[in-house]
């Protein structure tokens, strides 16, 4: 039953971060290019889709601490992955756009896999948690720290190259984070989560993994390749460090990984057809008023 109740939790904060995000991203498209940052988000703060879009972030990241809560990370990070279908569901229907089989089928396989996954390794969190290992942190830390900052200071190497290495810094430090959020909201006080250092150091990791995403994202001229490392090495991470600090299980019989590697490989064939179809979904250069209807396709 607890497992049921973080997986759903899990759904409902994928859902409302993307779903927030998506409503914030269309509030700042809709006003006019502005004469600087100050300008822009003085705008930005005027727009009542904005601060909806930020009540529904809010409502995901809540959602989100209280799976991490009650469930084992190697459950709940995984799921997040579905948020890019929520958030292309979201984007369609706000610009108008029509939601095409390709983009259906891509999210249903996005989302099978993930499945497929899930029940292959059977995520459980321990009957009594041990005191977290800090060893493997620090290691997670300081290698994607060190792949984060080849991304950015690699003169000479190609745009791509960078950009799959700053994605690769990203989901480390993502899936850090949510091993570091687990850690603190494991204790029933919330104040003493908030007060301790894995928060602390949660909220560090989170930051550098949100920089080092908008700097790949730049760099990247495809964002589906982008996302697709993103995607893998976020959840990747999480389990690993779920099963090494948290004590955590799943399932590794030579079977079962063949299976989860095999589950892996079609999330991420989701993910990126996903990232493709959507921007030509919300491509406006050549698409007629006419098919500018939010209906199924």
């Amino acid at each position: 039953m607890t497992a049921a109740i973080a997986l759903l939790a899990a759904l409902v904060g994928a859902a409302g971060i993307s779903t927030g995000t998506v409503l914030q991203q269309r509030a700042g498209q809709e006003i006019e290019e502005p004469g600087s940052t100050r300008e822009l988000l003085a705008r930005v703060l005027r727009r009542r889709r904005w601060w909806a879009g930020q009540a529904v972030i809010a409502i995901g990241f809540g959602s989100y601490a209280y799976a991490l809560h009650v469930g084992p990370v190697a459950l709940v990070q995984p799921v997040l992955v579905t948020g890019l279908v929520f958030g292309t569901i979201a984007s369609a229907a706000l610009a108008g756009r029509r939601l095409d089989r390709r983009l259906l089928g891509a999210s249903v396989v996005c989302v099978l896999g993930l499945a497929a996954f899930l029940t292959i390794a059977h995520p459980q969190g321990p009957a009594v948690l041990p005191s977290p290992a800090v060893t493997p942190l620090v290691v997670v830390g300081l290698l994607a720290g060190l792949v984060g900052l080849l991304g950015l200071r690699g003169d000479g190497w190609s745009e791509p190259l960078r950009a799959a290495l700053l994605a690769l810094a990203t989901g480390g430090f993502y899936g850090l984070t949510a091993t570091l959020f687990a850690t603190a909201l494991a204790s029933s006080d919330l104040v003493t989560a908030v007060v301790s250092w894995p928060f602390a150091f949660a909220l560090v990791t989170s930051l550098c993994g949100w920089t080092f995403s908008q700097r790949a994202l730049h760099l990247g001229r495809l964002n589906a390749p982008v996302n697709a490392v993103i995607g893998t090495t976020d959840p990747a991470v999480a389990v690993t460090l779920g099963v090494l600090v948290l004590g955590e299980w799943v399932r590794t019989t030579p079977l079962a990984l063949a299976g989860e590697v095999v589950a892996a490989a079609v999330v991420i064939a989701g993910t990126v057809a996903i990232t493709r179809q959507s921007a030509a979904l919300l491509r406006t250069d050549d698409t007629d008023v006419a098919d500018r209807q939010p209906v199924w396709g």
